[in-house]
């Protein structure tokens, strides 16, 4: 059954035409509030497979621990809908998707969905707003959750989401080849590594570095590293700070004429909805693929290694950093595994 053209009343009133026992619920007398019940983040394990979530709007799943109001694995190369889990009281609640209305979205989503509770007579109504798909993820912007069961008063939450896949690492692009005088995706033609001579490097240019971002001066002293854009343009690697388990480095896109008086520090972007755990101009534990025009930065939360985020950014033809591939393990649970094993958040196009 599909119904369409539905708003949040709307979509209460035609459910409660469409399904008798529904509205027969509705007609009795409240007896008590519904004990909706948020998630322990551990309840709502995202890191396999794919999964649709949705967290109260006023919360942050990456920082609280109770978030999460409504879980839905998807399965299969078609994102085949499992039973979709909501918690009340002390217990863990199925319920399975029968109607949808509006335009259909990324991962089978609709703006508006009417869910069945597999106990009993109980209804559940999302009314979503949808963001596009964004590399392997969709954003749900905003939108509510009006819950229904027979004697009780009706529940509703605002709620914000996401649906997307946790899948394995992303191979990196493979290398243009070197005949192509303008290589595909947007890259520069000519990318090589060099180390920058102390005497080629400004004063002016550390003095920046140390201002804007409070890099250490003997820190910077051990060099910087240049990647060749063009024969006028870099971008030089400084080295910036040493912390307890991992050092930093900020990348400035230098006109090579005069550096002093021309050049700008770049910044590296979050995938939407995301904030970096890093500040925007630095990069932690940088490692370069030249030949994909590719660095990696790896942030942990701690010294185990058991958390933290693993980034991918490649390097477009205007000498800017261009996100590829945005993982993080949020859990420091003592589980170790390799950074580009964390769960994917994002992976560009």
């Amino acid at each position: 059954m599909t119904i369409t053209h539905f708003g949040s009343r709307l979509a209460l009133l035609l459910a409660s035409a469409l399904l008798p026992s529904f509205a027969m619920a509705q007609a009795k007398p409240d007896d008590g509030k519904i004990d909706l019940k948020l998630f322990d983040k551990a309840e709502v394990d995202r890191s396999k497979g794919c999964s649709v979530a949705l967290w109260q709007a006023n919360r942050d799943p990456d920082k609280d621990r109770y978030a999460f109001i409504f879980a839905e694995a998807l399965t299969g190369q078609n994102n085949a809908r499992q039973p979709a889990r909501i918690k009340i009281g002390d217990q863990v609640l199925s319920l399975t998707r029968v109607a949808v209305g509006g335009k259909a979205g990324g991962y089978g989503l609709h703006p508006y969905q009417l869910y069945r509770l597999a106990q009993g007579d109980g209804y559940a109504v999302l009314e979503l707003k949808l963001g596009e798909i964004e590399g392997e993820a969709v954003e749900i912007e905003s939108g509510s959750l009006v819950l229904s069961l027979p004697g009780k008063q009706q529940f509703k939450a605002s709620v914000k989401g996401g649906a997307g896949c946790m899948t394995a690492a992303a191979p990196p692009p493979p290398a243009p080849p070197q005949q192509a005088a303008a290589p595909a995706g947007g890259v520069p033609a000519q990318f090589n590594r060099y180390q920058v001579r102390p005497a080629q490097v400004p004063r002016a240019v550390l003095t920046q570095a140390e201002k804007k971002y409070g890099c250490n001066p003997e820190i910077m002293k051990t060099g910087v590293t240049g990647f060749q854009m063009s024969e006028e343009s870099a971008i030089w690697e400084i080295r910036c700070q040493i912390f307890n388990i991992q050092g930093n480095s900020v990348f400035a896109l230098v006109y090579l004429p005069d550096p002093a008086q021309n050049l700008s520090f770049l910044t590296f972007k979050a995938p939407p909805g995301k904030k970096r755990t890093s500040e925007p101009a630095e990069l932690m534990s940088p490692s370069w693929d030249v030949k994909t025009r590719t660095v990696t930065g790896v942030s942990l939360g701690r010294s185990a290694g058991d958390c933290g985020v693993y980034e991918r950014h490649r390097v477009n033809e205007a000498g800017e950093f261009v996100l590829v591939e945005y993982r993080e393990k949020e859990a420091c649970d003592g589980k170790t595994v390799k950074p580009e094993q964390f769960p994917l958040v994002f992976r560009g196009r």
